[in-house]
């Protein structure tokens, strides 16, 4: 399968996610524009959130949250969740119009790194630890603390939960009974290495339960392949931070950087190939944030501010 761009689009602030639904794109993100000011601690505490939409691919109206937009999941009955990183205003109900239908503060999780809906609920992996789930009321069902760490990458199938917090530990909930049934801790790939005497671990930022496989992206540059019981079956080395990965056909796995490298791994072979890069403009890293199904294709996040279109 040969991997194309169909298109790529810069929108004028960071990008963390993306949600097309027929022929309307709804990008969210902050208002800070991370190609002309550097990043600060004030600007992770206070920068708006920001939530584009266009149609066909003109700009048609742009609404602002709290805190910074870190995912959009489309809903029954016409609607969106858009997921903040602070507690305030974490949780939002939008229409297709662009109207806030009802917004409500996260509690309990403090912010959303990722969500899902799946099986008529959402689950969030959020800024305190905890694994959560939320109707389409925004209101809190189940909650279980995983991690005193950021819990951020998140998938799910029909028994199971997967969650990966910031210091590399793989989760592996009971979806049922929201019971944690397993976990690993991808440390255990780098004995002796430097790095865990200096306390850091290989951030699990990307996550993917695909047939009877978990693959995982991790910080420290590899992707790490177990099967359900958690046994591993293959790792291979990207060489770089890896940020985000996403499924983009039976064989392909789309592997996105920190540093604003985007490649395609086949999975059968371990081949991987460059798609593109957008190398970062002001900052250190330019991470492909996030990913996203979509219509003959995978939309693909650079958080300085563009959407690229994978098939």
């Amino acid at each position: 399968m040969m991997t194309k761009i169909r298109y790529k689009l810069r929108f004028p602030t960071s990008v963390y996610a993306a949600e097309e639904i027929g022929n309307t794109l709804y990008v969210g993100g902050s208002i800070w524009d991370r190609r002309k000011i550097l990043y600060t601690k004030e600007i992770a505490k206070k920068a708006k959130g920001v939530l584009f939409i266009l149609k066909n691919q003109q700009p048609d109206k742009v609404i602002f949250f709290s805190h910074m937009v870190y995912s959009i999941v489309n809903l029954p009955n016409k609607l969106l969740f858009v997921g903040c990183k602070d507690a305030k205003g974490a949780f939002n109900l939008v229409n297709r119009k662009g109207e806030i239908i009802k917004q409500k503060d996260d509690k309990i999780g403090k912010g959303v790194y990722n969500a899902i809906y799946s099986k008529k609920e959402i689950i969030c992996t959020t800024r305190s630890g905890k694994l959560v789930s939320i109707d389409t009321k925004l209101n809190i069902q189940k909650k279980l603390q995983l991690t005193k760490a950021r819990l951020w990458s998140l998938d799910s199938d029909n028994k199971n939960i997967y969650a990966g917090n910031y210091d590399g530990t793989l989760y592996i909930v009971d979806r049922a009974k929201f019971k944690l049934i397993g976990k690993i801790n991808l440390k255990a790939l780098y004995p002796g290495d430097k790095r865990l005497k200096k306390g850091f671990g290989p951030s699990l930022w990307g996550l993917k339960s695909i047939a009877n496989n978990i693959i995982t992206g991790n910080r420290w540059g590899d992707i790490a392949i177990f099967n359900k019981k958690l046994q591993l079956k293959k790792r291979i080395s990207v060489k770089e931070d890896i940020s985000c990965i996403e499924q983009l056909s039976k064989q392909i796995l789309l592997i996105g950087t920190r540093y604003g490298k985007l490649y395609a791994l086949n999975l059968k072979t371990s081949k991987l190939s460059k798609i593109t890069q957008i190398r970062p403009v002001l900052q250190e890293e330019n991470a492909v944030w996030g990913m996203a199904q979509a219509k003959n294709g995978v939309l693909v996040c650079f958080a300085d501010g563009f959407v690229c279109k994978i098939r």
